[in-house]
């Protein structure tokens, strides 16, 4: 696997996670100063990854130059090798949504617009290119109530056992119980008989030797839980509320402003530090960060 053949090389830097706009890419570092891997994790399938990680490869390149003079000078300014990767994890209703394959590559290319036949001959392979290598670790719900229940593994993860593929079951695993627990969708999650919440799920991936030190953690654990309930609780717990508290108001400003108390509300009680929160804001509800700053000063309980 990528993370195995990356460990023969000295893990030198790990870099600050890349800024592009309002948005941060999840994982980065440099290896011996010779590759520079940048991953993201997926949780809902999205086409728009390879451009996405140009951005933010470029953003994290142009950071390794020293100074803007180098640029134009005629020495030559030499960079790492950009890698990228990403994980997908998340539920499929049925099988016919999964891929062929764990393992593949996803590209820039793949989104450039369609050439008429006319002009097909005067063109070669594109002149920009970014190549994305995915592990999908999507399951099915029957899937995900079998390995809950019975430890069972899709027999296509066979080949990639290790910190990857407990990640995804740790973050598939999460997302069923929360939806389980909800009732969402016509009841298609039903309830494990060995399972009733999050917190059973995680002592169950501690019986099952995934991931010891970290669940055994109690801080680690805490922050767990509340990374994937972010997708999850925040949309379907803070929205409602913040929903409820609009109606009484009985304006469209009320309703938005009530699911905004309701989202930070929601973030205190999964536990979330004050400072990812006013990140967290400002992604949810496209702020900068002086408003998102405005709005926690005004509804963050202390």
């Amino acid at each position: 696997m990528w993370y195995a053949s990356i460990t023969k090389y000295k893990l030198k830097t790990f870099v600050r996670p890349v800024l592009f706009g309002n948005r941060e890419n999840d994982l980065s570092f440099v290896t011996d100063a010779i590759f520079y891997v940048m991953t993201e994790n997926q949780a809902t399938v999205c086409p728009n990854v390879p451009y996405r990680l140009l951005e933010y490869i470029t953003s994290g390149l142009r950071s390794t130059v020293d100074s803007e003079k180098l640029l134009y000078s005629r020495k030559r300014v030499c960079f790492p090798i950009p890698k990228l990767y990403m994980l997908q994890t998340g539920l499929e209703s049925t099988a016919e949504k999964l891929p062929e394959q764990v393992q593949y590559d996803i590209r820039l290319s793949d989104s450039y617009l369609a050439v008429e036949e006319q002009y097909k001959s005067a063109l070669t392979e594109p002149d920009l290119e970014a190549v994305v290598h995915v592990y999908d670790f999507r399951m099915t719900l029957k899937e995900m109530l079998d390995y809950i229940e019975s430890g069972t593994q899709p027999e296509r993860f066979a080949p990639y056992q290790g910190d990857l593929l407990d990640y995804a079951l740790t973050a598939n695993g999460i997302t069923y119980i929360q939806r389980a627990v909800k009732k969402e969708k016509q009841n298609k999650y039903d309830m494990p008989d060995n399972v009733t919440s999050v917190a059973d799920y995680l002592e169950l991936l501690i019986k099952r030797d995934i991931f010891v030190d970290l669940l055994t953690d109690k801080e680690v654990c805490d922050m767990t839980m509340a990374q994937f309930s972010r997708d999850d609780i925040l949309l379907y717990q803070g929205r409602e509320e913040g929903r409820e508290e609009g109606r009484e108001e009985g304006r469209e400003e009320g309703r938005e402003e009530g699911k905004k108390i309701g989202v930070i509300h929601t973030y205190q009680k999964l536990g979330i530090p004050y400072e990812t929160a006013r990140q967290y804001i400002m992604e949810e509800f496209g702020t900068n960060a002086e408003e998102a700053e405005e709005l926690l000063r005004t509804y963050w309980k202390l």
